[in-house]
């Protein structure tokens, strides 16, 4: 497959992002990544503190959101992330921040 076709695959990831997460606006700066590359789905704060992604598009910019995640902003600091594939959800057409 020629790399111009695997712009368009499809992908949906899950993201945990661990550390600094809470009370820093970083579930808004999330959505501002996912609105600026297109993408659809949700973030959520985890009860142990840790932040939710479900993020969906195609899979060059979806790559580009876990890097953003992994460097976080300014002022963030993460200690890791965890990620895993999910099926594909037709309806993920935007990202919205759910708690």
């Amino acid at each position: 497959m020629s790399a111009a076709k695997n712009l368009y695959i499809p992908e949906r990831r899950r993201v945990v992002i661990r550390g600094n997460v809470q009370g820093v606006a970083f579930r808004v700066w999330l959505r501002t990544v996912a609105q600026a590359l297109a993408l659809g789905g949700t973030c959520r704060q985890l009860d142990d503190g840790s932040c939710e992604a479900i993020v969906q598009g195609p899979r060059d910019l979806v790559k580009q959101f876990v890097v953003a995640c992994k460097r976080g902003p300014g002022g963030v600091e993460i200690e890791g992330i965890e990620q895993s594939l999910l099926p594909i959800e037709p309806r993920a057409a935007t990202f919205t921040i759910e708690r």
